[in-house]
């Protein structure tokens, strides 16, 4: 009986076993199932933040560009205005310098015209400036003769008073 019943121990430590290790592989076979589950959620949570920082860093990108394009009209606007202005300005300078050129032509043609009207009229007699004569006043009463102006004196110096 004690074989036998070694025997059906045994037996019943092997179901038992069996039983444990069905448990456990069903065990672990849950596990598994759970851990490829957090693994697809977790992949699946990191594929969409990936997406959504690819989409930000897309929109940013985006945005770059429009303001670099943005900046590219302005730079381009100014470049022709600039190109305008410059032509402008040279045809301001091309017409003063003509201006300058047709008013010296100007000046010298009245210049030589004045001189050969000059060189064909005769040159008028030179004449001799008038006798400069010296006018003073007449002292008055209140004055003393020492102070009274030398009259006379003014008028031989003049070569009128004689």
């Amino acid at each position: 009986g004690a074989a036998g019943a070694d025997g059906s121990a045994a037996e019943g430590l092997e179901a038992a076993a069996a039983g444990f290790r069905q448990a456990a592989a069903q065990v672990l076979s849950a596990v598994q199932q759970h851990a490829l589950a957090c693994v697809r959620e977790e992949e699946e949570a990191m594929a969409a933040l990936m997406a959504k920082a690819v989409a930000t860093q897309s929109a940013r990108i985006d945005l770059r560009l429009s303001q670099l394009d943005q900046l590219c009209a302005a730079v381009r606007s100014q470049r022709s205005s600039l190109e305008h202005d410059r032509h402008v300005l040279f045809a301001e300078r091309l017409s003063l310098e003509r201006r300058k050129i047709i008013a010296t032509e100007q000046l010298k043609a009245q210049f030589q015209a004045k001189q050969q009207q000059q060189q064909q009229q005769p040159e008028p007699p030179q004449h001799e400036p008038p006798n400069m004569v010296a006018i003073t006043l007449a002292p008055s009463p209140a004055v003393k003769a020492e102070e009274a102006p030398d009259v006379k004196m003014h008028e031989a110096h003049n070569g009128s008073g004689q």
